[in-house]
């Protein structure tokens, strides 16, 4: 019989011999300080709207406006910046951008802390959106460290970490600002980015630059692949985020209002964030790599199908049930397809591919609350799906030959 350690060292992110290996030693401590550096950003996500209206010289719904602009340029300006920092990667340092990302992030937001104009805070959010591409270089850290046979499962942690800190930021940042005031708490994001730093510095090795394309015959099926895997993880996106922002209405109709059904949200919200990083990590960690594009399809399907019973459930306990089980499936299949290309060492496929996230953060919640408020939940549910079978088939077709990517 194995010892005891044996069957736990299988689940943990690092087992005790990985950090002899460099390159997987770095894969899991830039995913670590990634967790950090979303973890800070993300801190401000909920007190931010707060602190606007506390130093709002206009009415509600003039402020109102101001915020909507002010939370959304970060997000837009991401999604846009990110696959040019992935380009960045083929002239500068990878290990240089990443820290000078996180140096500028720290830097911004110890300048909020201070800000008490909402035109400058909008400005430093404006730029502050531009250097959303930190994760981006983080993906090109951790798959240039990592061989062949790992880079899936090293993504998947990557994501994983990511997810965390994007998630956990916000309470705990609310509580800061509650406890310790709107500046102290823009300090403490601050504060956060630097540790992140330092961590990069001491003990992530960098990479080399990425290379130069060189001038190759074009492949139709292979600029055909990468866009139906953007639109395939935007769609994947959309599917993780969409629930936020009708849950209110969602919850409404299964008999739960009021102050009750603010806490039942955060519960919610809560229990299928924690199924979403434990089945990215477990099912990226399992699937080998000649079966990607098989378990992809799989979890695709199994997504639309839980999305459309979604609109089914009749109770409160089956409908976090489902929810869990479909974001705790769906989640791994962004990490799997971006895995498929990141070999090619090409910055700007990787950079529009991690960009697809930020995309389905700003779609998810338009495209929610615009079909709720002229239909129903239901039928929201069956056109997410649907859009997930689009995506899924002009995937497939990309790929029906079998051919991963980065063999090209």
């Amino acid at each position: 019989m194995l010892p005891f350690p044996y069957h736990v060292e299988r689940w943990l992110p690092v087992k005790k011999g990985d950090f002899k290996d460099p390159g997987q030693k770095n894969a899991f401590f830039i995913s670590l300080s990634q967790s950090i550096t979303a973890f800070s950003i993300n801190f401000v996500t909920i007190f931010l709207p707060f602190y606007i209206f506390k130093i709002s010289p206009y009415p509600e719904k003039k402020t109102l406006l101001w915020i909507g602009a002010i939370m959304s340029i970060n997000g837009i300006l991401t999604a846009i910046a990110s696959p040019l920092w992935g380009l960045f990667a083929h002239r500068v340092s990878p290990k240089m951008l990443y820290q000078r990302g996180q140096i500028a992030h720290a830097i911004f937001f110890f300048l909020m802390a201070f800000t008490t104009d909402i035109h400058m805070l909008f400005l430093l959010r404006f730029f502050q959106g531009m250097l959303g591409g930190v994760s981006t270089i983080g993906l090109i850290l951790v798959s240039s460290s990592s061989s062949k046979e790992k880079v899936s499962s090293n993504i998947g942690l990557f994501q994983s970490f990511l997810t965390l800190g994007q998630l956990s930021g916000p309470p705990l940042g609310t509580i800061a600002a509650a406890s310790l005031g709107y500046r102290n708490a823009f300090f403490c994001g601050s504060a956060l980015l630097i540790i992140s730093f330092i961590l990069t510095q001491i003990i992530v090795s960098d990479v080399p630059k990425l290379p130069k394309g060189k001038k190759r015959e074009k492949n139709r099926s292979l600029d055909r692949g990468i866009v139906f895997a953007f639109i395939l993880c935007f769609i994947v996106q959309i599917q993780l985020v969409f629930l936020p922002s009708i849950l209110p209405k969602v919850l409404e109709t299964l008999n739960i209002l009021g102050e009750r059904a603010l806490k039942t949200a955060g519960v919610v919200v809560m229990l299928y964030t924690v199924s979403t990083v434990i089945g990215t990590f477990i099912i990226t960690r399992l699937t080998k790599r000649d079966r990607i594009i098989k378990v992809i399809t799989f979890l695709i399907i199994s997504g639309i199908f839980l999305q459309c019973t979604l609109s089914f459930t009749g109770g409160i306990v089956s409908f976090v049930v489902v929810r869990m089980l479909q974001t705790g499936i769906v989640s791994a299949s962004i990490p799997l397809v971006i895995s498929m290309f990141v070999r090619r060492q090409e910055g700007g496929v990787i950079g529009l591919l991690n960009a697809s996230r930020f995309a389905g953060n700003a779609a998810g919640p338009m495209l929610a609350s615009a079909i709720m408020a002229i239909s129903g939940f239901k039928e929201l549910c069956f056109i997410i799906g649907g859009l997930g079978c689009f995506a899924l088939f002009f995937f497939r077709q990309s790929f029906k030959e079998g051919v991963l990517i980065d063999d090209v």
